[in-house]
């Protein structure tokens, strides 16, 4: 790997979150500010997230899934976190929606569900394929 792209991948890494939350904003402000700018940025929404699908997958070390699977710590304070800290998270953030049963299903669902987000994309790029192959 050419060093400035090492150094370019290590600088995005240490400033992922912030640089995340800025692109939130950011997106809020555009959306607020320039509503008919809403067609073009509903275009980018595909190509963007499968950019970072690919990009997140390329970071995951498969390398060292044994012995993370190996781990007895990182595997309680994993169970300990999916199936007793985040259902009482979600208990609490879904009341606010609990009067609306469709919506309820759906912030379940996307707050439940281990990489619901993923298989949404993946259905819509599966649903888009089979379109794009009919014609």
């Amino acid at each position: 790997m050419d060093s400035r792209a090492g150094v370019a991948i290590a600088w995005l890494e240490r400033w992922q979150i912030p640089l995340y939350l800025l692109a939130l904003v950011a997106g809020a402000a555009i959306g607020l500010t320039a509503p008919a700018t809403a067609p073009a940025f509903e275009q980018t929404i595909n190509p963007v997230l499968i950019a970072l699908l690919y990009a997140t997958f390329l970071s995951v070390p498969l390398t060292r899934l044994g012995q993370a699977l190996r781990n007895g710590r990182f595997l309680a304070g994993l169970l300990v976190l999916n199936f007793a800290l985040v259902p009482v998270l979600v208990y609490g953030l879904s009341r606010f929606v609990a009067h609306d049963q469709a919506l309820l299903l759906g912030v379940l669902l996307v707050l439940l569900t281990p990489c619901i987000d993923y298989v949404i994309v993946f259905s819509g790029l599966a649903v888009l394929g089979r379109e794009v192959g009919d014609t």
